[in-house]
């Protein structure tokens, strides 16, 4: 039978305390700290992105992952990586719901045993791919109507925009790496306290990510629409929207008055396009929509808009 081992920061630093500071009398015997293990995973600091792309199934997360053994002594002889996959979705009374495809888990990705497990402290660099997670879930099928009848998750009617081919993830899908760590005296550590999910330093107990929308226009010739608005109805006072070309940046903004229109266009044989908020004197009264050339409103903010790089909303503007 496996046994759980969990463990407590909290509680070691209160028993720790006592032994400190407690006065002889009030002294109790405090059991030995057990040996054990957890483990820290990030992405890794070179990798571009943290999320997958959506409609972009070439772009890989990287991740690091090293394991700890907290009293210097337990070793891992074998590392087993899960992938937890969650999609949300609306049930048939309208309320928001997740589908845990994978339960709470997920399915196994890959193990490492022997002379692939890394030493105490050591990182091990991995890559995970959208086919990859595909892989693991392409044959699952859910009962999104709870009527006793499971649909394939890659041929939901309800959900036309996710495809086998490019777009495999989609808005709403989130998911979860967590590891397993199986030592030299057998003991396996797959669940931890809250205080070492949280708090405990150097350390951690998953790995989360999402399906996000490119930030590359792909297309990005033709006639884009800026759209000003000022609540105190006397211009931006020297707030604008910053569009770059290709590397060139040409300011538009609103003069005078409450609303106002700029029409940019963008030339054919352009490689990049971005836009960025240039802060004002009055922030708090500047808001802004801006339109793509094929209709679609890919960015809007203030009033108190941030300065720099404004993130859009690609999702339907590169389908």
């Amino acid at each position: 039978m496996r046994k759980i081992y969990q463990y407590s920061a909290l509680t070691l630093i209160a028993a720790l305390s006592c032994v400190s500071s407690c006065k002889d009398e009030d002294r109790v015997i405090v059991p030995e700290w057990e040996s054990g293990v957890h483990g820290l995973g990030e992405f890794a600091a070179t990798t571009a992105d943290v999320n997958f792309i959506k409609g972009d199934p070439s772009v890989d997360l990287t991740i690091d992952l090293l394991w700890n053994s907290i009293d210097h002594k337990n070793e891992v002889t074998k590392i087993d990586l899960y992938i937890a996959f969650n999609e949300a979705y609306t049930d048939p009374s309208g309320n928001p719901k997740t589908a845990k495809h994978g339960g709470d888990q997920g399915k196994l990705y890959s193990s490492m045993e022997g002379s692939t497990v890394p030493k105490d402290k050591a990182v091990t660099t991995f890559t995970i791919s959208q086919n990859d997670v595909y892989a693991l879930y392409k044959d699952d099928t859910y009962d999104y109507k709870e009527d006793g009848n499971q649909v394939p998750v890659w041929n939901n009617p309800d959900r036309p925009d996710r495809t086998t081919g490019d777009f495999k993830f989609v808005d709403g899908d989130a998911f979860q790496l967590k590891w397993v760590f199986t030592t030299a005296d057998g003991r396996v550590f797959d669940k931890w306290g809250v205080s070492v999910c949280t708090e405990f330093p150097g350390a951690n107990c998953s790995v989360n990510w999402a399906a996000v929308c490119s930030q590359t226009i792909k297309k990005p010739a033709g006639d884009w629409t800026i759209n000003f608005v000022d609540s105190y109805g006397d211009g931006w006072n020297g707030a604008a929207i910053k569009v770059v070309v290709d590397g060139v940046g040409t300011d538009y903004t609103l003069d005078d008055g409450g609303e106002g229109k700029e029409t940019v266009t963008v030339p054919d044989g352009t490689e990049t396009l971005t836009f960025e908020y240039v802060s004002g004197d009055y922030d708090e009264e500047a808001s802004f929509t801006i339109v793509s050339a094929k209709g679609n409103t890919i960015a809007k903010g203030g009033p108190s808009q941030a300065a720099g790089t404004l993130t859009l909303n690609l999702c339907k503007e590169n389908e």
